[in-house]
């Protein structure tokens, strides 16, 4: 703690109902609230099997509308992704190598485990045809290790692909109702054409959480400030008008501390505050962040 002193939270019991979460509090807290010195964990196992899914779509509006009708099926993946030709290209120009498919416009990427090849083709079996039903051009199944390695590495790829292509980019990390993840991703395409500077977007379909990036390209520093900041106000204030959050994965942090207060009950932020001030009066753990 900011004191100094030692305190455990959690536990090896399975559930636990005595009083605050504070455990969940540390963790949330971006270090705001203590020093974390120590984590122990449980391992879980590896499945035995998986199997991704590459279903290409006209548009990005098919693919996630498909989304909901995904999670309603009795087998939920354990991934859902979303991403667009875009981003695709400049993986394969940064990976060097051709992804499965680049023709669409839009794709969704869904990966499903268990213990045998069967049980797996029994879970994604009856979501291949609802997503057929939902105006899927094709079902491309990666039921190999190589197969799958090679679609998730693209994947994964994206984040520095889009990095290279640029000088410099910052992140909007926005997390808004799954439904509304299509209405979203027009908006920021509207966007980018008005304000003449290049965006990319990806992001996971099945909790709504998209990452938009920003470039800055051969503005100067004074334009791109400008541009950027414009560019953030925005979508945040667009992600307050679908019912979204300011960040779904990636904290607050110095940056966001504006939006997050634009976009949170006054109450809200005073109870962090006086979080906050409990933990550490003297304000000497990561200072200034959050609130």
């Amino acid at each position: 703690m900011a004191d100094g002193s030692i305190v455990e939270f959690g536990g090896k019991v399975v559930k636990n109902s005595s009083g605050y979460d504070l455990k969940d509090l540390i963790i949330g807290s971006e270090g705001t609230l203590g020093i974390v010195t120590k984590i122990v964990l449980k391992l879980l196992p590896l499945p035995k099997k998986n199997i991704s899914l590459l279903i290409p779509y006209q548009n990005l509006e098919k693919a996630i509308r498909t989304v909901p009708l995904i999670i309603k099926a009795k087998a939920i993946p354990t991934a859902i992704e979303f991403m667009e030709r875009e981003v695709i290209c400049d993986a394969e120009k940064y990976l060097g190598r051709k992804f499965p498919d680049n023709q669409a416009d839009a794709y969704l990427l869904l990966k499903f485990d268990g213990n045998s090849v069967e049980e797996i083709e029994n879970y994604y079996d009856n979501v291949a045809k609802i997503c057929l039903q939902q105006g899927a051009i094709d079902i491309l199944i990666a039921d190999t290790d190589e197969r799958s390695e090679g679609i998730w590495k693209a994947r994964g790829a994206f984040l520095e692909a889009i990095k290279s292509s640029t000088t410099c980019m910052d992140e909007v990390d926005i997390v808004v109702p799954r439904s509304e993840v299509n209405t979203f991703v027009e908006y920021v395409h509207e966007l980018r054409a008005k304000l003449n500077i290049r965006m990319k977007s990806f992001g996971h379909a099945g909790d709504g959480n998209l990452h938009v990036y920003i470039l800055k390209d051969d503005l100067d520093d004074e334009q791109w400030h400008e541009l950027l900041t414009l560019a953030m106000d925005k979508m945040y204030a667009k992600a307050k008008e679908l019912n979204g959050k300011v960040s779904g994965e990636h904290g607050i942090g110095l940056v966001k501390k504006v939006y997050l207060e634009q976009s949170t009950p006054k109450t809200a932020i005073d109870l962090m505050k006086k979080i906050k001030a409990v933990f550490d009066p003297n304000n000497i753990l990561n200072p200034g962040k959050i609130c």
